[in-house]
Formats: structure tokens, sequence, C-alpha cells
């Protein structure tokens, strides 16, 4: 199936888009791993809505700005039907060549669901466009991201919270409380840190905070939660 893209944003046009919490078409993980020594990664859709739906996909650059902006892989199907209440699988195809060997690259899938035609006149439509992110995991490097995770060293500077990754991989951190009883700072929500690089995760930390809990995103999307940090 294709769709001309000026016939694409003009079916566009007559839509409101929103989160994806409102969203017809649902992803079935938050997350795609694609191990080099695969042929391809896959993304599992569902339409949740009473009404077939059609599903663009494509992929674009990560976060990290370091990296090249070029997009070496391929989506199959990228337009799609699906019925509703039905599954439909997405494959991703890595082009051979153009990532780095040691250490992970990032990139985002985006899909955008267009819903059908409404039966009545002045009736606004939700589109909703979901990001995922895509791993892609050479077979070079030690893949463990909990030892990974370990070995994240968080310090405090000049009342800056740090963060170094001195691995390969992606961390995605979770859920961040400071200090033994301290609220957990919902905005670091899904920070992420790319491999061998560092971030500034908070400002003006009190002095009197010595210490921190928090989470990772393990690679099923789900929060795993790790010992006490006591902060350098």
């Amino acid at each position: 199936m294709r769709l001309n893209p000026s016939l694409f944003a003009i079916v566009l046009s007559g839509l409101a888009f929103a989160s994806p919490s409102n969203a017809a078409i649902q992803a079935m993980a938050s997350r795609v791993i694609y191990h080099s020594d695969s042929k391809a990664a896959t993304l599992n859709l569902k339409n949740n809505a009473s009404k077939p739906y059609i599903v663009q996909t494509w992929l674009e650059a990560g976060e990290d700005k370091t990296a090249s902006a070029k997009v070496p892989f391929i989506v199959t199907p990228p337009l799609i039907k699906i019925e509703p209440q039905k599954e439909s699988v997405l494959r991703f195809i890595y082009s051979g060549s153009g990532l780095p060997t040691d250490r992970e690259s990032q990139v985002w899938i985006n899909v955008q669901e267009i819903p059908p035609k409404p039966e009545e006149e002045n009736t606004l439509q939700l589109a909703v466009r979901s990001k995922i992110k895509l791993f892609y995991r050479p077979q070079q490097i030690e893949a463990d991201l909990p030892a990974a995770v370990k070995k994240l060293r968080w310090s405090v500077e000049h009342g800056t919270l740090k963060l170094k990754n001195e691995s390969p991989l992606f961390i995605t951190i979770g859920d961040l409380t400071l200090g033994k009883n301290g609220q957990p700072i919902s905005h670091m929500n899904q920070d992420m840190v790319p491999p061998f690089q560092s971030i500034d995760v908070l400002r003006n930390v009190p002095e009197n905070i010595k210490s921190l809990k928090f989470t990772y995103i393990n690679d099923y999307g789900g929060n795993t939660e790790m010992p006490e940090v006591i902060l350098k």
C-alpha cells in the first residue's frame, strides 16, 4: 500500500494530534533491541479501536547528538492497514554498515496512526504519533545492562548532580529520589545517558544530600530498582 505524500498531508490536515495515551494503535513494547547478529528486529502493533486504522511508520536519528544523523535501517511495511482488535508486525532491517561497533546506537521509531473518515461532518478526530526507541546492539560489545548500571558514577560538583556512563550501552533512568527519605524527582523519568558520556541531572542540589536511590529501564521496558548510592 502506498500513500502519496501530498495526499497524506491533506489527510492529516483535518486531524487533531493527541498524546499516546489517546492512541487507538498500541505499540506492544516501549523499546526494540536489535542484536547485530540478527537478520531483523520486530515490533507488534495492535489496533484497539472498533474501526480499521492506517498506520505509517518511519525512522529518525536518536538523541545522541554526537552520532550520525543517518538512519541505516528500513522498516517494512512502512504503511499498513490494521483491522479492529487485530495485530500487525513491523520489521526493522539494518543495512549492514554505518553504525559504530564499539557501542550501542539509538534511533526513533515513529508510529503515526491515520483514523478512518468520520461518518458525520465537522467531527474532530485524534491522530496520535507514538515514538519508540530502537537500540542497535553490536555483538562486539559487552551487553550486560545490569552490570553497566552498577558502574554508573554519580557525583555532585558545585551543587550539580552529575551522572557518568562508562559503558557502551545506553542507560535510561526511571525514578530518582535524593536522600534516604526524599521525594522522587518526577521530571527525571526517562532521562537517557548515551554510551561513554555524562549528563547534568539536577542543579541546586542541597549540601546535606549525601545519597540517592534510582531505578533504570531494563530491556523489557520495566523499572528495575537499584541499591542506595552514596554520593562523592
